[in-house]
């Protein structure tokens, strides 16, 4: 590569223009963002990449396999992704994947080398989808939490196992794929037509079987509605957090909301799970107030760490309740916020902003500089590995150290790591 683009390149420009025909083309379109070509010196990344469009051009030399192209962050195709909440490609140099123009999850920073790239890319183009014998997917302990999505097929030739598979292209960072085949799925699903699909989004470990799985009803011919029910399910659905899956369940989100319930009584975690798919939903995503840190929203059983629980001065009276765990912090909600109320998720939604403001330069400078009832927000309360079946005693906080003001960054710091 010189100083000029080179016209052997294997790395294509891309802008409004040839964007959509490049994605209606190509099974896989590999972007890198915030690199120059045209002045490969200033960027090692430029070099990095075009080796790795040369050696997956040789793994895969099928036309409409693998396209590689560059393109700038801030163009009239990109804004779509960021003004929909999806993702947000910054200045940086980083590679991102795109299959049938949807976004995967996974993206290279710093990590932008010859070796991981192309092995991730051969990880998707050799099928992220186990194929199973009957109805029961392999059992992981470990992964008590996880989310997955179970297709079951009359044959690994239909055009809809084919779409499948773009989806587990798309979604590989976020779940596990599995298909089955032939009449292996009847005797579960006998009232299924057995001539169609069958597509199960499920969690394990949940709080009653009710909220296991969801089917797709859908048509599984149409790429984009299978797309959009597995993007809400991953998206907006709940894990049951416990002592075995915490630390696994956290290390990904650092903030967390969590409902305690009684497990005697399911009608709280319904309506929360609901709320979250409807009045919650901007707050999964991590795309408000300006922020991109989403939040992991679980439930927990109340028996289940009764002991933990009062050690922190929480009781199975107080059952359902809230708590907000960010890194080792137990934040703990004003006490007349009743979650079993009417109007308690709209009341939800402003405690959520106000707790976030410190990364809102509108709030952040004192704009609503007023006397704050430290009763009546989200404050943190102790310093506490309430998920560890083995740990210190909690360390209490002393409210009376709170700041007034709303210009203080309220209750929010105070903790951080």
């Amino acid at each position: 590569m010189s100083g000029n683009p080179d016209s052997s390149s294997k790395v294509v420009k891309i802008n409004t223009k040839n964007v959509y025909k490049i994605f209606e083309s190509n099974e896989l379109v590999v972007i890198i963002f915030g690199v120059c070509f045209e002045y490969p010196s200033k960027h090692q990344q430029a070099y990095t990449f075009e080796e790795v469009a040369i050696k997956v051009s040789e793994l895969y030399s099928d036309p409409g396999k693998v396209f590689f192209g560059n393109a700038y962050c801030h163009d009239t195709w990109t804004d779509y992704y960021s003004q929909n909440g999806i993702q947000h490609f910054g200045s940086k140099p980083n590679v991102r994947f795109f299959i049938n123009g949807k976004l995967a999850t996974k993206s290279f920073f710093s990590d932008i080398t010859v070796s991981n790239i192309v092995s991730y890319i051969q990880t998707l183009l050799d099928n992220p989808t186990q194929e199973i014998s009957n109805i029961c997917i392999p059992n992981n302990p470990t992964k008590a939490y996880e989310k997955v999505i179970i297709g079951y097929f009359e044959n690994k030739n239909t055009q809809d196992y084919q779409i499948f598979k773009k989806l587990s292209m798309v979604f590989m960072d976020d779940c596990r794929f599995y298909a089955g085949f032939e009449e292996e799925y009847c005797s579960m699903y006998h009232h299924r037509d057995h001539n169609k699909s069958l597509i199960i989004f499920k969690i394990s470990n949940q709080p009653s079987p009710e909220f296991e799985q969801e089917i797709f009803k859908g048509n599984s011919l149409d790429f984009e509605s299978l797309y959009n029910w597995a993007n809400d399910n991953l998206l907006y659905s709940t894990s049951e957090i416990t002592f075995d899956n915490s630390e696994e369940i956290l290390k990904d989100r650092p903030i967390s909301i969590i409902l305690f319930y009684n497990p005697d009584d399911y009608e709280p975690v319904k309506r929360f799970k609901d709320n979250i798919r409807t009045d919650l939903k901007e707050y999964c995503s991590g795309v408000f107030c300006n922020i991109r840190e989403p939040i992991n929203f679980l439930t927990a059983n109340s028996v289940r760490f009764s002991k933990k629980l009062q050690e922190i001065e929480k009781s199975q009276t107080d059952v359902p309740f809230l708590l907000l765990v960010r890194y080792d912090a137990i934040y703990q909600f004003p006490e007349n916020y009743d979650v079993t109320s009417m109007l308690s998720y709209q009341q939800l939604k402003t405690l959520i902003k106000i707790f976030f403001r410190k990364y809102n330069d509108y709030y952040y400078r004192g704009i609503y500089n007023v006397k704050l009832d430290k009763s009546a927000y989200i404050h943190p309360a102790y310093r506490f590995n309430l998920f560890s079946e083995f740990s210190n005693k909690p360390v209490k906080f002393n409210r009376n150290d709170i700041p007034d003001s709303a210009a203080d960054n309220f209750c929010v710091s105070l903790f951080d790591e």
